[in-house]
């Protein structure tokens, strides 16, 4: 006992040494961006959806883009500008009309009084989170597959 005593200031240290060099994330790498920098689809994406909204911060990781408008929607983008994650702030909703029409349908047919909170493009389809978090799949084509 008197030996893991001894020890145990050295493990404690080795913790949190281990801690602080997992939390350095992909974050770290995020690059402020000017928003006449973002690619042509992403501009036209907020500005066809999100008219009134100004572009608060735009960074850039890697190849992917994350942007914040004054609203307080996050729009994550890929390289080539194509939305893959849309966040409406808490008990808000997201834009319609960018996804299909189909989810907006199946959503308020079945969900009378909520709306889309978050909605991503993923591997099969669509996840869809709403305001009363509720979490939803869909097909590319607007079919409802499954809850998550």
């Amino acid at each position: 006992m008197k030996r893991f005593l001894r020890f145990l200031p050295f493990l404690l240290l080795a913790v949190a040494g281990s801690a602080t060099l997992c939390s350095c994330s992909d974050d770290d790498k995020d690059e402020l961006v000017a928003t006449d920098t973002l690619p042509a689809q992403a501009k036209t994406f907020i500005a066809q959806y999100y008219p009134s909204a100004k572009v608060v911060l735009a960074q850039k990781d890697k190849d992917e883009y994350e942007v914040t408008l004054s609203e307080g929607t996050r729009i994550d983008f890929d390289k080539a500008g194509e939305w893959t994650d849309v966040d409406a702030p808490a008990g808000k909703t997201v834009a319609t009309g960018f996804y299909p029409e189909a989810i907006d349908t199946y959503v308020n047919t079945n969900f009378a009084g909520s709306g889309i909170n978050e909605i991503s493009k993923e591997q099969k389809g669509y996840d869809v989170e709403l305001t009363n978090g509720t979490d939803l799949v869909f097909s590319y084509e607007g079919t409802f597959i499954s809850f998550d």
